[in-house]
């Protein structure tokens, strides 16, 4: 949806980052985050968690084309 796209744009904006160079990250995870939600509103809550958890951008990027993905299913 547009609603996961603008997310997209604005998580990696937030980053530093294009949103192709955040896609590449994924590309090198090594544990995808579980964020399973289509909300973007409980899924920003999530990636917040898994920051400071530590997870590395490569797993977040991962976990939110998991995410993408499923909820398009």
């Amino acid at each position: 949806s547009s609603g996961c796209g603008s997310f997209l744009e604005g998580f990696a904006a937030s980053l530093g980052l294009s949103v192709e160079e955040f896609a590449k990250a994924a590309l090198y995870s090594v544990s995808p985050v579980d964020l399973g939600t289509k909300c973007t509103v409980f899924m920003n809550s999530k990636v917040k968690q898994a920051q400071k958890e530590g997870a590395t951008v490569a797993d977040i990027s991962a976990g939110l084309a998991y995410s993408v993905i499923k909820n398009a299913l």
